[in-house]
This record gives C-alpha cells, sequence and structure tokens, in this order.
C-alpha cells in the first residue's frame, strides 16, 4: 500500500472538473486513499484501493486525454 503515497493519477472521466489527481494520504485500516487534484488543492476525493487500479476510470501518471 505504501507504493501509492504521492503517486500521481489521471481520471478517465473529469471529477469536479479536473483530471489529474496526486495521492494526499493513504488509509491503510480502510483500505482507502485520498487524492486531490493538483490545479485545485483544495478539491479531495476518497475511494477504495481497489477503484485506483481499475483502468476504466484511472490511469498512472498524468496522461493527456483528448
Amino acid at each position: 500500500m505504501d507504493k501509492y503515497s504521492n503517486s500521481k493519477w489521471t481520471s478517465v472521466n473529469k471529477i469536479f472538473g479536473w483530471r489529474h489527481f496526486e495521492v494526499r494520504n493513504v488509509l491503510k485500516k480502510q483500505k482507502k486513499i485520498e487524492l486531490f487534484s493538483v490545479c485545485d488543492k483544495s478539491i479531495s476525493i476518497i475511494i477504495n484501493i481497489d477503484e485506483i487500479e481499475n483502468k476504466e476510470k484511472w490511469l498512472p501518471g498524468w496522461k493527456e486525454i483528448v
């Protein structure tokens, strides 16, 4: 689970208008991660770790999606 710390992700679909997120916190006991938008740091979301591995929702790194 430590592999997620400070990792960068691109959401396939915009979340609150943004796609590029970075992991802020790994909630090990809950098996969740907190991500924040790199363009608007006031926007954060908490998702299950299983969801971040879903390639239909999230891509590792910061990608340009047209």
